[in-house]
């Protein structure tokens, strides 16, 4: 019960500020794409009213094989241009959950606060999403411990 009561106060602690940004991290409600990191598949994104659901899953290949799960709630918190290229920086909490194959502790849980960068072509024809997203965390199960999970991937935008 402590370590579920640790989890939601470290992303409450992490949401908490970050719920002040109100513009979106895409352009489109739903986006799915390809996802490689510590967790290699498939890269989900969902656009709420005032931030986004993105998600992962896949398998992960460092530090063992595993079957992974990530979800976090993501909000852009500001942007910057280069060379008229608009970026947007993002900041969530959510929660990580593996399963390692041939372990003897195969359930791993980890609280995770995702800070990432993304670039939207704004192009109807190919509306893709690239970004680059680092998400430190802190492990719960099988023991507490610090995680550390980081992704580069490509979403394609539907309307």
């Amino acid at each position: 019960m402590k370590k579920v009561l640790l989890a939601l106060i470290l992303v409450a602690l992490v949401l908490v500020p970050a719920a002040a940004a109100t513009e979106r991290a895409s352009k489109t409600d739903l986006a799915v794409g390809l996802n490689l990191g510590t967790n290699n598949g498939v890269g989900i994104q969902y656009r709420m009213n005032d931030f986004d659901i993105i998600a992962n899953v896949g398998f992960g290949f460092l530090g063992g094989n595993s079957l992974s799960v990530d979800a976090a709630a993501n909000y852009k918190i500001t942007e910057f241009e280069i060379e008229k290229a608009q970026f947007d920086v993002t900041v969530g909490g959510g929660a990580y959950l593996g399963v390692l194959f041939g372990a003897t502790d195969p359930i791993y849980l980890a609280a995770i606060a995702p800070v990432g960068v993304v670039y939207s072509m704004n192009n109807d024809e190919f509306p893709l999403d690239f970004y680059l997203r680092v998400a430190p965390g802190v492990k719960i199960l099988p023991k507490i411990g610090f995680h550390f999970g980081g992704y580069l991937g490509a979403l394609w935008r539907f309307n």
